[in-house]
């Protein structure tokens, strides 16, 4: 029960303060687009790099958990997450199923496109391109995320899923520093199903390759 507590007491302190740090951020957003463009571009630059940190805190402080596991048809579950990313502007594509399963599996709708959408912020972050790909069997259900990256070694992978593990300086930081929360969020989810987030290289990309995979 002290644990609990615990891990309640710092997820609400954790959600409280991404919370409290929206407010000060918009003033400063609304502040910047009053002066001159040019000057303002490289902070406006940093308060959406603080505003997507502040997303990341506020995911994973909701954890994994969150909502009732109902039935799901899968294919056009994540079909759905991709066309929501590239309405984004996220260079992804959703590739042929694979798999001769059929029927539903019972997934926590919220949590799960959490954990997928990490997977592909993070694809397209590193790497220009990702593939997304859903394989259903009988027993299994695995969701893929395939980028074009430098991809992850495979002696730090383990170290990549945990919380605030940042691996930008063997990577690509073109595209802005993170808070290493995105596969962390995406494994606990995973586990949280049953299941597990497993990272390899990819065959197809040459980048990172991430499977979501889940007993049915």
């Amino acid at each position: 029960a002290r644990i609990e507590r615990q891990i309640e007491q710092r997820t609400l302190m954790l959600s409280g303060v991404s919370h409290d740090l929206r407010t000060p951020l918009t003033r400063m957003r609304l502040g910047l687009s009053m002066i001159n463009e040019e000057d303002a571009a490289p902070l406006l630059a940093d308060v959406d790099d603080m505003q997507r940190m502040l997303d990341e805190f506020l995911n994973f402080a909701k954890g994994a958990a969150e909502g009732e596991p109902e039935k799901v048809a899968p294919h056009g579950f994540v079909r759905a997450i991709v066309e929501d990313a590239q309405r984004g502007g996220r260079q992804v594509a959703l590739l042929p199923p694979e798999g001769t399963g059929e029927g539903m599996v019972k997934l926590r709708k919220v949590a799960m496109r959490r954990a997928v959408d990490n997977l592909i912020s993070n694809a397209v972050r590193y790497g220009s391109q990702a593939e997304v790909s859903v394989m259903l069997s009988d027993r299994t259900l695995r969701i893929r995320v395939e980028d074009d990256g430098p991809g992850i070694p495979e002696e730090r992978r383990d170290e990549a899923t945990r919380p605030f593990s940042r691996l930008d300086p063997a990577r690509n930081q073109d595209k802005g520093g993170g808070v290493g929360l995105g596969l962390a969020i995406a494994s606990d989810i995973a586990r949280a199903h049953g299941g597990v987030l497993r990272l390899g290289e990819s065959a197809r990309l040459g980048g990172l390759r991430a499977d979501i995979v889940i007993a049915r």
